[in-house]
């Protein structure tokens, strides 16, 4: 393979990459700034602060869903495979209730080890806003992480490679973070980016992931109380390599074990199932043809 073919190779996935985080992105961000403007009317001068939340899920979610529809549709030219609705539903409660399992062990070790207790509780109302925020955020994140960025290195640069930049793209993202620290960095990048990637990689469907990032997100937030406006007032103690310290859990090694152990449970699976995939220059020397139903372009699964 000549170098100009390689760099073509490698160029025109990081075009479609730009392409479509910019028309999801801005698509997605000017919407939440039109509803942010209507909040007024949306909740009813603030009789009905729900509605504008729904309104505001809605919207971000549905937004987001068909710009993504209409990019695959006239670039890619195929169904958009990775979110149709045929089995969603079990793949996305199977997600959140993995995502729930894991904040709520990982939680349930830390009290017991008297690193966690509840120094309050919260308005039950706080539950539309976490909702919102964590619904609309979980479905636009996994569209331009899993969906987009993973998927997209993933078809040249093989599985294992989309995992490297995966993680490597979720930890520089929190190193915005205030208090983040090379520790909390390094954590929340394999957690984050190693996890949800091997959740799409088994299904080849973004539901899964977006069940697991949703519920991680909201059992933290509104069940256990660990950001502001939850159920309960959570209160984090201790060394801060167990409890996160002021990075929360995502900062602790407890959440890095457990996480990567479901990691490679579903890689496993994956692999079991021939789901993946190879970089395009092994795939050159010896090319193998692909289950279509898999969601994986023809030629790009591993034996």
């Amino acid at each position: 393979m000549s170098t100009t073919t390689r760099w073509r190779a490698i160029l025109f996935p990081l075009g479609r990459i730009a392409l479509v985080v910019l028309l999801v992105g801005g698509a997605v961000y000017a919407t939440e700034l039109t509803v942010k403007a209507l909040e007024g009317v949306l909740s009813l001068g603030g009789a009905v602060p729900a509605l504008y939340y729904l309104a505001y899920l809605l919207a971000g979610v549905l937004v987001a869903y068909f710009v993504y529809r209409a990019y695959m549709h006239l670039v890619e030219k195929r169904a958009l495979i990775e979110l149709s609705g045929s089995g969603a539903t079990k793949e996305l409660g199977t997600g959140m209730l993995v995502g729930f399992a894991l904040v709520a062990a990982i939680v349930g070790i830390l009290w017991m080890l008297g690193l966690y207790r509840v120094a309050g509780v919260g308005a039950w109302t706080a539950v539309f806003a976490v909702l919102a925020n964590d619904g609309a955020g979980a479905f636009v994140e996994e569209i331009l992480f899993r969906g987009v960025v993973f998927r997209i290195s993933e078809e040249k640069l093989g599985t294992w490679i989309a995992l490297a930049i995966s993680a490597l793209l979720f930890a520089l993202l929190h190193l915005t973070s205030p208090h983040a620290t090379a520790t909390s960095v390094i954590v929340v990048g394999l957690e984050g980016g190693v996890l949800l990637s091997a959740a799409y990689v088994l299904t080849r469907r973004l539901w899964l992931a977006i069940g697991i990032h949703f519920a991680w997100d909201f059992t933290q937030d509104y069940v256990f109380g660990l950001t502001n406006g939850g159920l309960l007032r959570g209160h984090l103690s201790g060394p801060a390599l167990l409890s996160g310290g002021i990075n929360g859990i995502e900062g602790s090694i407890l959440a890095l074990g457990l996480c990567l152990a479901v990691s490679a449970y579903l890689l496993v699976r994956a692999a079991g199932k021939g789901r993946m995939v190879r970089p395009f220059w092994r795939r050159a020397r010896d090319p193998i043809k692909a289950d279509p139903g898999r969601g994986v372009r023809s030629g790009s699964v591993a034996p």
